[in-house]
């Protein structure tokens, strides 16, 4: 999973993408896990909302 999202932030123009994918798989296995726990079937609207805020500052382009 992490390779095949790599690929497409990459795509996209990322400038670290494997960093950026690590972090995403990352979030969208803990968000899995927590509504496995849980219980709640809807809970990767807020691994959604985190994935947004990661993907808005991973395009930012560097101050200088």
């Amino acid at each position: 999973m992490a390779q095949l999202v790599t690929t497409l932030v990459a795509e996209l123009g990322c400038a670290e993408p494997a960093a950026l994918a690590e972090q995403l798989v990352t979030l969208a296995d803990g968000a899995a896990s927590r509504a496995m726990v849980l219980n709640e079937a809807d809970y990767g609207r807020h691994a959604r909302a985190a994935a947004e805020t990661l993907l808005a500052h991973a395009f930012v382009p560097p101050l200088r």
